[in-house]
């Protein structure tokens, strides 16, 4: 079952979230956990939007809530603010396949953008 932890404040648009379980209690989200996946806490909707409304370090990704999974993978999107999002020993982990993911991320961005181009002619 997949799980979205959330702040309140940040909430995702109902189309965005489908049938995953909402969790609020951040290390409930994070127990047995495989694969944690951390972005931004900006507002999603609202006269908010994009604004970081908290800058709270107890939703800081570090050793105390990865220790709780079962040796769970970390992942982000990149960029990331570093010891805001994620701390330095967690995203310089063996278990962190942030680079992994950036590059697929490339390769998936070119296909898209080859698919694009073709399709004018």
């Amino acid at each position: 079952m997949t799980s979205l932890l959330r702040i309140p404040k940040y909430e995702l648009d109902p189309a965005f979230v489908g049938n995953a379980r909402v969790e609020y209690d951040q290390m409930k989200a994070f127990e047995g956990a495989d694969f944690v996946y951390a972005k931004n806490w900006a507002a999603y909707t609202g006269e908010n939007y994009g604004q970081i409304l908290s800058k709270d370090r107890e939703w800081t990704v570090g050793d105390r809530q990865m220790g709780v999974t079962n040796n769970a993978f970390f992942m982000h999107c990149l960029p990331v603010r570093r010891n805001m999002i994620v701390t330095d020993d967690v995203i310089e982990s063996a278990q962190s396949i942030v680079i992994p993911e950036a590059a697929n991320r490339e390769i998936s961005a070119t296909v898209v953008l080859k698919r694009m181009l073709e399709g004018l002619k």
